[in-house]
């Protein structure tokens, strides 16, 4: 992972535990947890036109997405880049994916590359900004 050493040790480790609140959350089927781990004017863009705005919004379609074709499945991401372009605000670049029931690798039609915009709110950093895209397409 190349890292911008502008951000503290402190707010480095802190940023790459976003995507471990989302793993834990979808794992849980938790939409409460997930929408916790962002902003209350997050923005959230998923492939097949959906683009998500605010805390509940992304709270409502995740907790739909766990009862209906998300249900059994879980989520891996492993941080590519992170940097502090400026004070409080960090961009973080993930490479991974869903996994089916019984996957312990996400296959090429899951595999998926995002970027996270993280913002501080005191010692926490919650995601304003996440959109993947497919690593594969077609």
């Amino acid at each position: 992972m190349t890292t911008d050493t502008s951000g503290t040790a402190a707010d480095q480790a802190a940023v790459v535990q976003a995507p471990m609140r989302i793993i834990a959350a979808w794992e849980a089927n938790d939409a409460t947890a997930f929408g916790a781990a962002c902003t209350e004017d997050a923005t959230m863009i998923l492939p097949g036109d959906v683009c998500l705005r605010g805390r509940d919004e992304i709270r409502e379609y995740m907790a739909g997405e766990y009862a209906g074709k998300l249900k059994g499945t879980r989520v891996t991401g492993t941080p590519l880049s992170l940097r502090f372009p400026v004070p409080g605000t960090a961009i973080m670049v993930t490479e991974g994916g869903v996994l089916l029931p019984g996957e312990t690798e996400v296959s090429a039609p899951q595999a998926i590359r995002a970027t996270w915009v993280l913002a501080k709110d005191g010692d926490d950093w919650l995601i304003t900004a996440y959109h993947n895209s497919p690593l594969h397409v077609g």
